[in-house]
């Protein structure tokens, strides 16, 4: 294993247990605060750099004898685009925690401009879209007749100041679906679906998850559909909700959400995210609407994407990519989750009949 890989967001919470894993491999971890790096890489023994992303020139400096990043500075929405086109200026491979569908959007858009440079960019390589996009690549290869799937994830049992924050700035009275190879949007709270994630029919409403960007890649199907646990009251709380916000607008709904990822705690307990696990289930529909199911268990998010994070930087320093916007399962094989630890496949099953 050879090459250089920097870590930008290092005094975060899933930043600084990535780079305690890539310990023994030549790395820096970076961010804007150099009081706060400089005191996480003091306690690693790891080099460091402290620099903003709204220089360019700094950018390219700092990038400059770097192979691949690992972008882990929130939020995405704002810090992705600047490292992204710093990475293709300076032919780095390009990697982050990044789970909000716009940034996939945005990669994606850069693929030919990364193929000419000969680099990649895989957004997405913690829990999300890791998991799903595997879950997905396992069940198309499972099933090859698979034209339709439905994704369903249960309920997230923790959940941190920043992943609140994310969900709040990309509240919408719409969620994005794949019809027909085509992205669409429907009403949000309208499509709902019951999946079994092993205890019975559970509720789920859909959602805007970055695999409606990245499923069509990575499988070739084109209607995809992914759906957040969701019971009936709060589904129908959701779609009460999405009508007012198509009615106002939703800049009143995000401050909102904002505030409360304000009084949010920062980061859930070890004991919580030990007794925490996540459960994801693909439905495969063939040509005559026959479903197959299979389901994956994973430890909580924060823990499966250091784990995942930490791999998928190692994997590239050793020459696992190709050039141009990738997914992994693409990259890594369909079975990186279960490659890494990070996740258990049950064999495919039939849903059991929901709970009484």
């Amino acid at each position: 294993m050879s090459g250089r890989a920097l870590l930008y967001g290092v005094t975060g919470f899933t930043g600084r247990e990535v780079a305690e894993r890539l310990r023994g491999l030549d790395i820096v971890v970076a961010g804007r605060d150099a009081a706060g790096v400089r005191a996480v890489a003091g306690t690693l023994g790891l080099s460091w750099r402290a620099f903003p992303l709204t220089d360019a020139d700094v950018l390219d400096e700092a990038l400059s004898d770097i192979d691949v990043v690992l972008h882990a500075a929130g939020p995405f929405e704002e810090t992705a685009a600047p490292m992204l086109q710093a990475c293709l200026r300076t032919r780095t491979h390009y990697l982050d925690l990044n789970g909000e569908w716009p940034g996939f959007v945005d990669a994606l858009v850069c693929d030919g401009a990364l193929k000419a440079v000969g680099v990649m960019a895989m957004p997405g390589v913690g829990l999300t879209i890791v998991a799903t996009d595997c879950l997905l690549a396992l069940a198309v290869a499972t099933w090859p007749d698979t034209v339709r799937v439905r994704l369903g994830v249960s309920q997230a049992q923790v959940v941190s100041r920043g992943s609140v924050a994310s969900a709040a700035r990309l509240l919408s009275p719409y969620v994005l679906v794949r019809r027909n190879g085509d992205l669409v949007s429907v009403p949000a709270g309208s499509l709902a679906h019951a999946f079994d994630f092993g205890e019975g029919l559970r509720e789920a409403a859909a959602m805007s998850w970055a695999d409606v960007v990245t499923g069509p890649i990575s499988t070739g199907v084109g209607d995809i559909e992914v759906y957040s646990e969701l019971g009936w009251p709060g589904r129908t709380s959701y779609r009460a909700s999405a009508l007012a916000m198509s009615l106002t607008g939703p800049r009143g709904w995000r401050r909102a959400g904002e505030a409360l990822a304000a009084a949010w705690p920062k980061s859930p307990s070890g004991a919580m995210r030990e007794r925490a696990r996540f459960v994801m289930v693909v439905e495969a529909l063939d040509a005559w609407r026959r479903p197959r199911h299979l389901r994956m268990r994973t430890f909580d998010g924060y823990t499966a994407s250091v784990l995942t994070a930490a791999a998928a930087v190692r994997r590239v320093l050793a020459g696992d990519w190709s050039p141009g916007f990738q997914t992994p399962s693409l990259i890594f094989g369909p079975r990186f989750m279960l490659d890494e630890g990070a996740a258990e496949l049950e064999a495919p099953f039939q849903p059991a009949e929901a709970c009484a």
